[in-house]
C-alpha cells in the first residue's frame, strides 16, 4: 500500500506503523509534504515535520518523495528550520486515523 500525499485532503491523519513504532503525521499542506508528526521517539511530542523523501532499507535508494510506501523508510525534517532529522524504521502498515484538532500553540518543536 501506498498513500501519495499530494492526493489526499488537508487535516488527514496518517497512520505509520513501522517496525519498531508507531507514528502519526497529519498532512496540513499535501503539496508541500508539510504537517504535524508525532509518536515513535517523539512520543506525544508533536513537531511540525516535512517528508523528504523515502528510501528502501537494503541499498538506501531514495524512491518518490511525494508518498509513504509500505517496505520502505521515511526521512522527516523536524521543527520550523528543519534542523532535526527523524528516520523511521522500515514501515509495515499504513492507514488513516480519526482527525483530532492539534492546537499549534502548544507544539513542542
Amino acid at each position: 500500500m501506498e498513500v501519495i500525499l499530494t492526493e489526499i485532503e488537508p487535516m488527514a491523519d496518517i497512520e505509520i506503523r513501522t517496525r519498531f513504532s508507531h507514528y502519526v503525521f497529519r498532512i496540513t499542506e499535501p503539496k508541500a509534504r508539510k504537517g504535524f508528526l508525532s509518536g515513535g521517539r517523539l512520543g506525544a511530542e508533536r513537531c511540525e515535520a516535512f517528508l523528504a523523501n523515502i528510501f528502501l532499507p537494503a541499498n538506501r535508494r531514495i524512491s518518490k518523495a511525494d508518498q509513504l510506501e509500505i517496505g520502505y523508510c521515511a526521512v522527516f525534517y523536524l521543527g520550523e528550520s528543519g534542523s532535526r532529522i527523524l528516520t523511521t524504521s522500515v514501515i509495515t502498515k499504513l492507514g488513516f486515523a480519526a482527525t483530532q484538532v492539534i492546537d499549534s500553540s502548544a507544539l513542542d518543536c
